[in-house]
C-alpha cells in the first residue's frame, strides 16, 4: 500500500471531521460578517460591534474551564452534535427574526452569548476527539490542516458573504449557514467514529456532586502545572500574546487606515495578506517533514514572525510593503500553533485533555483582550500625541501625524517580543524541561 493510501486510511476519521467542521465554520463566519454589517448600518456604533465580539470571545474563554470536567467525562461525539444542534437552533431563531423584520441589537448580544457557551463545549470535545482518532505521528499535520482551513475561511468568508448579500440578502446568508451546520452534524453523526475513552464509561461517571466537580476542575490545573515544559510554555506564550496584542490585534486596522488616508481597499489587501500568509504557512507544514526540538522551533518562528510582521511592517509606508510583511509574518504562525498543539496532545493524558486545553486557552487568551485595551489607551493618550511632533530621528523613521504613534507601537511590540523569544529559546530551564518531556514521549 502506498504511503498516501496509508496516510488517508489513518486520517480518514479526522479528514471527515475536519471537512464538516471547516464547511460549518465557513457558514458561521459568513453569518458573523453579515450580522456585523447589519448592526453597523443600523447603529453606526463601533462600540456595538466591540460588545458583540466580546460576547463571542469571553464566554468561550471563561466557560471552557468550567465545562471541561463534563467534556472529559462524557461522549465527545454526542457533545459536538448536541452543541452544533443548539447553535443551529439559535441561528434559526436569528433567521426568523430577520425574516419577519423583528431583529434587535439585544437579540444579537443574547444569541452571541448563548452560541459562544455552546461553542466552548464543541471546541473542547473536538480537541480531545482529534487526539483520539489519529496517531501521534500525524498530530502536527492535523494542526496544519486546521490552520489551513481557518486561514481559507478568513480569506474566503468575507468576500463570499459580500457576494451572497448582493444576490440573496442577509436572510439567504444565514440560510446557507444553517445548511453548512446540517452538513457538519450529519457527517459527524454517520461517518466519524470516535473511540470511547476511559472516563466515559458508566463506572467512571458518578452522579454529579460539588466535591467531585471541584476535584475534576482542580485536576485540570494540576496536570498542566505538573509538566514543567507546558506550564512554562503556557506562561511565556501568555506574555507574548499580551505584548503582541497591544499592537497587532487592536491597532492593525486603525494604523493602516490612518496612514493610507482611510483607504478601505488598503486595509482589505493587508487583511487578505494576513489570511493568505496563514494558508501558505499551513501548506508548508503539510509538505515539510516534522522535526524535533519543537520549543526551539516555536520561539524561532515567533522571532521571525515579529521581526517581519511587526517591526518591518511598522517601518513601511506603502501598501506593497505592508502586504508583503503582513503575509510573511503570518506565514510562520501555523508552525507555532502546530508544534505547541503537538506538545499538549502528547504530554497531557487524553482523559484530562479537555480540562488542560481549557486552562491553556483561558490563560493564553485572557492576555489578548487585556493587551488590546492597554494598546488602545496607549495609542490614543500616549503614542499618537507624542508622534504628532516627534523627535527628529523618530520622525524620519516613522513619520509624524496620524498613525505614526501606532507604527512606533508596532515596532516596539515586535522588538520586545523578538528579544523575549530569543531569551525563551535559549532558556536553560525550558531546554531541560523539553529534554525531559521528549524522553517520556
Amino acid at each position: 500500500m502506498s504511503s498516501i493510501k496509508i496516510y488517508i486510511a489513518e486520517m480518514r476519521n479526522f479528514l471527515t471531521l475536519w471537512l464538516g467542521q471547516s464547511v460549518s465554520s465557513l457558514g458561521t463566519t459568513m453569518t458573523g460578517f453579515a450580522i456585523s454589517l447589519w448592526a453597523f448600518e443600523r447603529t453606526g456604533s463601533a462600540l456595538v460591534l466591540s460588545v458583540s465580539a466580546l460576547l463571542v470571545m469571553l464566554p468561550r474563554m471563561l466557560m471552557g474551564v468550567f465545562v471541561s470536567p463534563f467534556v472529559d467525562r462524557n461522549n465527545k461525539k454526542r457533545i459536538m452534535i448536541y452543541a452544533d444542534i443548539g447553535t443551529g437552533v439559535f441561528t434559526f431563531v436569528l433567521f426568523l427574526l430577520l425574516r419577519f423584520d423583528a431583529l434587535e441589537i439585544w437579540h444579537i448580544f443574547g444569541i452571541n452569548l448563548i452560541t459562544s457557551i455552546l461553542g466552548s463545549f464543541q471546541t473542547l470535545a473536538n480537541n480531545v476527539a482529534v487526539s483520539a482518532i489519529i496517531p501521534k505521528k500525524h498530530y502536527v499535520k492535523a494542526a496544519g490542516l486546521q490552520s489551513f482551513s481557518s486561514g481559507m475561511v478568513e480569506v474566503i468568508a468575507p468576500a463570499l458573504a459580500a457576494v451572497l448579500l448582493g444576490f440573496i440578502g442577509i436572510v439567504g446568508v444565514i440560510a446557507v449557514d444553517l445548511i453548512t451546520m446540517v452538513f457538519a452534524c450529519l457527517s459527524l453523526a454517520y461517518f466519524v467514529k470516535i473511540p470511547a475513552l476511559r472516563l466515559e464509561s458508566k463506572n467512571n461517571k458518578p452522579k454529579f456532586n460539588v466535591r467531585i466537580y471541584l476535584s475534576d476542575l482542580s485536576n485540570g490545573f494540576k496536570v498542566v502545572k505538573a509538566s514543567a515544559l507546558l506550564y512554562r510554555l503556557m506562561l511565556f506564550m501568555a506574555v507574548l500574546n499580551f505584548i503582541t496584542s497591544m499592537a497587532a490585534y487592536g491597532l492593525l486596522a486603525p494604523m493602516v487606515l490612518a496612514r493610507s488616508g482611510n483607504n478601505e481597499v488598503a486595509l482589505a489587501v493587508v487583511s487578505s495578506a494576513v489570511g493568505l500568509g496563514g494558508v501558505v504557512g499551513a501548506l508548508v507544514i503539510l509538505a515539510v517533514p516534522t522535526r524535533t526540538k519543537r520549543v526551539h522551533m516555536i520561539f524561532l518562528c515567533y522571532f521571525i514572525s515579529v521581526i517581519i510582521g511587526d517591526m518591518l511592517f511598522a517601518l513601511g509606508s506603502s501598501l506593497a510593503l505592508w502586504a508583503v510583511t503582513a503575509f510573511l509574518g503570518a506565514a510562520f504562525v501555523p508552525t507555532i500553533t502546530a508544534n505547541a498543539t503537538y506538545l499538549w496532545r502528547t504530554i497531557i493524558p487524553i482523559e484530562l485533555q479537555g480540562r488542560a486545553f481549557a486552562v491553556r486557552y483561558a490563560i493564553q487568551s485572557a492576555a489578548i483582550p487585556i493587551g488590546v485595551l492597554v494598546g488602545g489607551l496607549l495609542a490614543d493618550f500616549v503614542f499618537e500625541p507624542f508622534m504628532a511632533q516627534p523627535p527628529l530621528l523618530l520622525g524620519r523613521v516613522f513619520g509624524s501625524g496620524d498613525g505614526a504613534g501606532m507604527a512606533l507601537m508596532f515596532f516596539l511590540s515586535g522588538f520586545i517580543c523578538a528579544v523575549l523569544s530569543v531569551a525563551f529559546m535559549f532558556n536553560c530551564t525550558m531546554q531541560k524541561a523539553e529534554t525531559v518531556a521528549e524522553s517520556t514521549l
